[in-house]
């Protein structure tokens, strides 16, 4: 028999679905930092999209049994939560933050360590991440999204299609635009 953390998504929502629901904290363990990762960035509200990713999980566990296995798990999970997140943003208003305001220890910010950077380089390489977080922050929901999804996630064509219920050519204009888009502030700033 496999050891619990070997199993695949498939396997452990077969478990899950046959009464072993202890089973299912490994499929949290396993998509919790990147639903945060993926909610984050579109609520730009850290408590928010901890709070969403609850949801996203009671929602994935009350409806486990309408999962078709012959889609990935990961795909069917992200699209909840990008409706959750959809629904969430149209209840209010989003909450809009300067990422120059933001706390050092806050988890929104990237830090690259290298040894094989100068403090020079090191300092310059976070400005220039701040700079890329706050264009991307400055972009539409859908597009910020999309380029989350895409250059973080690392997500193909088909999965965001999937994830975001477009097609696949409209994902890709989409980027097209958004990455058009995102040059021309970042242009601006040096």
């Amino acid at each position: 028999m496999k050891q619990q953390e070997f199993l695949t998504d498939i396997e452990i929502v077969e478990k899950v679905k046959k009464g072993d629901k202890d089973s299912f904290s490994l499929l949290v363990e396993r998509y919790q930092k990147g639903l945060i990762n993926l909610l984050f960035p579109l609520l730009r509200n850290y408590e928010e999209a901890i709070e969403l990713c609850q949801e996203v999980f009671l929602k994935v566990y009350s409806h486990l049994d309408q999962y078709d296995s012959h889609y990935k798990f990961s795909t069917w999970i992200y699209r909840i939560a990008n409706n959750l997140a959809i629904d969430h943003l149209r209840k209010g208003t989003p909450k809009i933050d300067s990422i120059d305001e933001k706390d050092e220890d806050e988890e929104s910010k990237i830090e690259i360590e290298s040894n094989d950077l100068s403090p020079q380089e090191r300092l310059e390489k976070k400005i220039m991440e701040k700079e890329i977080l706050t264009a991307i922050s400055s972009l539409d929901t859908l597009s910020r999204e999309l380029i989350i999804l895409r250059h973080i996630h690392f997500r193909s064509y088909e999965e965001m299609a999937k994830i975001t219920n477009l097609p696949v050519g409209t994902v890709k204009n989409k980027i097209f635009r958004a990455r058009k888009e995102l040059m021309k502030k970042l242009e601006k700033v040096k």
